[in-house]
């Protein structure tokens, strides 16, 4: 029988206890320079009794008769060690595959009859050096895996960490440090950006310079607007590297005074152009150049193209530069050479702009309101820690500094600030995921509009009002044109109405509701407790919009009248802007929660939300209406005469899905104004962080800037947040 298959029965020999395993191994022959063991058997350490058979031949003449006995005694010895109730008992009679014949044994090889073995080296040709040096090589691997098992959590020091030396010490809160902002680092002082006003108009937000942001992700669903910002990084990438190549030699090509010459020197600088840009720029560590873009199949029409926009501006600037010098040497053409000089400046562009913050508590008068951190002029925010709008106030909250309330300008807020500017068909629907920062977009917006001297309708939490009305009752004397019955929430109505007077009691003075907007949603008994509560009535039968609110402030029974009354004036004037602001919008089209017997006798179906007296203005002005069916459509849409109506959706509360999507596509089949809220860019990121710093919040509160500084630790915070503002929150605190 072969050596391979005398050791294969050896091995099954040896291996036969699951438990006991026992190793056997036979190496045969030695030399009189190198001293090998014939045969070892290691058994479990568990028995603590293992059997030492390592007895060395010094005789090779005599090597299949003392291998044989080494066997032989190691079988022996193993079955004393097991036999009596053992777990494992060899028995060399049960099995046949098992059975190891001494004609086995003898014909098993010597190391002399092995040509391929050399008596001075390892079994299969090793040195001692090599196997030295893989024990090394080895030796640093299990040094690094023990290192890398040793790490826990993330790769920085926790400053407000409590050890348990902190803990034996018996200090208290009290003597902990008080945290100032004069521990901020400089780097983030000088990066963040405040408005110098505080709080920009409209018109000073829709013409602001911002940076673009983060597209769309892909597995969103829509992946064009990520495709497109891809192509245009990618393009500026090579119009950065064109410019580098062909800047210094356009100089010598503009002082040439032949043509042809001149031809000559842009032909070779087509043809020269996408080599020199390839070659890997020594100076810097960026090879994303010659690495990734190069290796693209469109990369020499990107350089083409980019050369050609490079070459149309070089001739744009020269022309301008040789009207300029005319305009200086002529008197009569004064006025125009300013225009030029005024249009050679530089300008900021959303490429090179930095992000800035607007601060709420910056702006003159700006308050905020005893026992809350929100700032009155986004009265009625509030801080609902179970069912509130989005999270964005949490940051407020977490804040050390009490004395600034900041939002981050982005180019989301910029649209819709130049959508209501405009003022021309003004309904803006905005969508963005959960935590991408939407409710700051709207509150931003209500802010900015406050400050430009619009009124403005802020309803934050949709969530809210859409389950919390207490009671609902049939208002007897409004119906549809299809003599369909509307409903009141008097207790919400009366709260909005509070609300709304509070934020612009100035604003409305020498407002009224006529007569005839009266007459539609109020009765006769209604109109004739109106009239005791105003103290000189009009003639003509008008009322003060202060006093409608007033009213439906401190009237239960009146205050869904009063509240419909003032907001349809609103909608149908024109002395002053109205801005209907309402977040959490997708909540009203959720399944309902308002069920009534004069709607539905069963009182199985609920009431669709534009049936009530508190959402019907907002969805009308948007165009869109919920069917008794469930099923969400567009309709002509109610304008606002001067003004107009931003929603958002939301997704931190439970709204199904099929409903968010199906308003969402009703929503730009109506023709409103979508506005995606995306993720923050790199550098958007950076500057929020900055912000975290200054303001204090959670670890980077005494973080003196080692975050900030630090490019993997704000790559980290970015790539666990994903970008998203909430996200990226949590990360900073937990």
């Amino acid at each position: 029988m072969s050596q391979v298959a005398s050791t294969a029965a050896l091995r099954r020999l040896f291996q036969r206890s699951t438990r006991h395993q026992v190793v056997g191994r036979l190496i045969s022959g030695t030399t009189t320079r190198s001293f090998r063991p014939v045969a070892y058997v290691v058994g479990n350490h568990d028995m603590n009794r293992n059997v030492n058979i390592s007895t060395p031949l010094h005789n090779t003449s005599n090597t299949t008769t003392t291998t044989t006995t080494i066997i032989t005694t190691a079988i022996k010895s193993q079955r004393r060690n097991f036999g009596k109730g053992g777990l494992a008992q060899f028995d060399m009679e049960d099995d046949d595959e098992d059975m190891i014949e001494m004609e086995e044994i003898a014909d098993f090889k010597s190391a002399e009859d092995m040509d391929f073995y050399d008596a001075t080296t390892d079994d299969f040709g090793l040195t001692m050096a090599d196997i030295q040096d893989a024990e090394k090589i080895e030796a640093k691997r299990q040094a690094i895996r023990a290192e890398i098992d040793s790490r826990k959590g993330r790769l920085w020091k926790d400053r407000l960490e409590l050890t348990d030396a902190d803990w034996a010490s018996g200090r208290s809160l009290d003597d902990l440090p008080d945290w100032s902002d004069m521990i901020c680092s400089r780097v983030s002082l000088e990066r963040v950006q405040v408005h110098p006003d505080g709080i920009p108009t409209l018109e000073q937000l829709a013409n602001i310079s911002l940076p673009p942001t983060a597209p769309p992700h892909p597995a969103l669903g829509n992946p064009h607007p990520y495709v497109k910002q891809r192509k245009s990084v990618i393009f500026q990438a090579v119009s950065n590297a064109v410019q580098k190549f062909a800047e210094p030699k356009m100089e010598k090509i503009l002082a040439m005074e032949n043509w042809v010459e001149k031809q000559d020197a842009i032909d070779d600088l087509f043809e020269h152009v996408s080599d020199a840009v390839k070659k890997p720029d020594t100076k810097s560590d960026d090879d994303y150049m010659s690495v990734a873009i190069a290796s693209m199949p469109n990369f020499p029409k990107l350089v083409e193209r980019a050369l050609e926009e490079y070459l149309r501006k070089v001739v744009k600037n020269e022309k301008l530069s040789l009207k300029s010098d005319v305009a200086e040497s002529e008197a009569s053409t004064e006025g125009e050479g300013e225009d030029r000089d005024e249009l050679l400046l530089p300008s900021t562009s959303d490429g090179e702009a930095v992000p800035v913050f607007m601060d709420l508590l910056k702006a003159e008068g700006a308050t905020v309101k005893q026992g809350s951190v929100v700032p009155k002029i986004l009265n009625p925010l509030k801080a609902h820690h179970k069912d509130g709008p989005g999270r964005m106030v949490e940051e407020w909250e977490l804040a050390a500094n009490d004395r600034t309330r900041r939002i981050m300008c982005r180019e989301s807020i910029r649209e819709i600030a130049s959508v209501l500017h405009q003022n021309e068909d003004s309904r803006v629907f905005v969508t963005g995921q959960k935590g991408a920062g939407k409710t700051a977009a709207l509150a931003a917006i209500v802010a900015s509009a406050r400050t430009s001297g619009n009124i403005v309708l802020y309803m934050p939490d949709g969530d809210r009002l859409r389950k919390h009305g207490f009671y609902i009752e049939p208002n007897k004397h409004v119906k549809s044109a299809d003599g369909q019955r509307y409903f009141d929430l008097p207790v919400l109505s009366k709260e909005v109405c509070g609300q709304l007077i509070e934020s612009h009691a100035q604003d409305l003075e020498g407002m009224i509701a006529t007569k005839e907007n009266i007459d539609k949603y109020i009765s006769s008994d209604q109109r004739k407790k109106l009239n005791k509560e105003i103290s000189e009535p009009a003639e003509d039968g008008s009322i003060p919009l202060q006093d409608l609110l007033r009213i439906g402030s401190e009237n239960v029974g009146l205050a869904a009248a009063c509240y419909s009354i003032v907001v349809k004036s609103l909608m149908n004037q024109t002395e002053k802007t109205f801005t209907i602001v309402a977040d959490e919008f997708n909540c009203y089209y959720d399944y309902g929660q308002y069920f009534h017997a004069e709607h539905d006798p069963s009182v199985e179906r609920s009431i669709p939300p534009n049936r009530i007296n508190l959402f019907q203005p907002i969805m009308d002005a948007m165009g869109l209406e919920k069917g008794d069916d469930g099923s969400i459509n567009s309709k002509e849409p109610l304008p606002i005469k001067n003004g107009g109506i931003v929603v958002g959706l939301t997704g931190s509360h439970a709204v199904a899905r099929k409903f968010t999507n199906e308003l969402t596509d009703s929503a730009s089949l109506s023709g409103a104004n979508i506005v995606h809220v995306s993720q923050y860019s790199a550098l958007e990121a950076e500057h929020i962080l900055a912000n975290f710093e200054i303001v204090g919040i959670g670890r980077l509160r005494f973080d003196r800037g080692e975050t900030v500084m630090d490019k993997n630790e704000v790559a980290y915070l970015r790539m666990v947040s994903g970008g998203y503002g909430q996200a990226l929150l949590d990360a900073c605190v937990c």
